[in-house]
């Protein structure tokens, strides 16, 4: 009589695959746990240098506190916000800050552009060295560029003026950084000239990803440069463009070296920005009363919002979908 068949055992492809799936599985833990270590150093760093200093940030302009001792520090809410939004000198200097970054940009955007096609027209001969000279002062530090400016522009022994004088206009001759109807204005250029560098190499990049059978094929139908920079590079040049905007916006809300080492805030509180004045505000400089670090705080934060609100606007823009060549 043909009794049942017995059930058959696992077979060696049913191991090995059994084997694989644990190898895959045990790599895959593995891959995790490197990740994990690498993150892990990175995240404590980010939370002690931003995280923690900015809900004590927070936690502090809730406060009216002088320094020194905690124990002076009176609780007061929203007082110190109250008071920022009737605060002139805020206001002088949220001002200031929107004329860095729309004038600096009017100023910074085009100059860019002109470089960066300018890298790309073969009949411009030295591109190495004129690419260095531009991307040099990028590289300088902060308080490089203030200290190199602030002996350029002096009244006294200026090169600005000195040059001037040679060649005939010395009526032209100004303080500078001491009056306020050129001394914002010597700000501005003096922050555009350190940071076009990188903007001229970031849209150059962008310049240099564009298919040169776009060009062609434009020049095969009669169009002249113009039309080619107007019609072809602008438009696709749009990502950049929308990208290095904000990159700039953030940067003229974070301005502090240039305008704290070449005036200060002055003269007369005419150049000051939120870091300046709210440096001002909490370590008594510049002819503050007294240290008043709670209100220097929601100054602080004030600004920590527009950043970061910034900061929103520039990761919309990078998920955006890309312009397909």
């Amino acid at each position: 009589m043909g009794g049942a068949k017995p059930l058959a055992g696992p077979t060696q492809l049913d191991l090995f695959s059994d084997q694989s799936m644990q190898t895959i599985s045990s790599g895959r833990r593995k891959g995790r746990g490197i990740i994990v270590a690498f993150l892990v150093p990175t995240i404590l760093v980010y939370l002690v240098l931003f995280v923690y200093p900015s809900l004590e940030s927070l936690r502090l302009s809730l406060y009216d506190w002088k320094g020194i001792n905690p124990d002076n520090a009176r609780f007061v809410g929203f007082a110190n916000f109250v008071e920022a939004a009737q605060d002139r000198w805020v206001g002088v200097s949220l001002r200031n800050m929107a004329l860095i970054i729309s004038l600096g940009g009017a100023l910074l955007f085009p100059l860019a552009l002109l470089f960066s096609a300018a890298l790309l027209n073969d009949r411009i001969k030295a591109k190495t060295l004129f690419r260095t000279l531009i991307f040099f002062p990028y590289i300088l530090s902060g308080p490089g560029v203030a200290l190199l400016w602030t002996f350029i522009l002096n009244p006294s022994f200026g090169a600005l003026n000195g040059l001037l004088r040679l060649v005939g206009l010395g009526a032209l001759a100004q303080p500078w950084l001491g009056q306020s109807a050129t001394a914002l204005g010597a700000i501005i250029f003096v922050s555009v000239w350190w940071s076009i560098g990188f903007y001229m190499l970031y849209l150059l990049a962008g310049m240099q990803a564009i298919p040169s059978e776009i060009y062609d094929a434009a020049r095969v139908d009669g169009a002249d440069e113009g039309q080619l920079f107007f019609g072809i590079t602008l438009p696709l040049l749009r990502d950049f463009l929308a990208v290095a905007v904000v990159l700039w916006i953030i940067e003229g809300l974070k301005t502090f070296a240039v305008v704290f080492l070449l005036t200060q805030g002055g003269p007369s509180n005419q150049t000051q920005v939120l870091t300046t004045y709210m440096m001002r505000m909490a370590f008594q400089t510049s002819g503050a009363p007294i240290m008043r670090l709670g209100y220097g705080s929601s100054i602080a934060v004030i600004l920590l919002v527009l950043v970061v609100l910034a900061a929103l606007l520039f990761f919309r823009l990078s998920r955006e979908e890309a312009i397909e060549y």
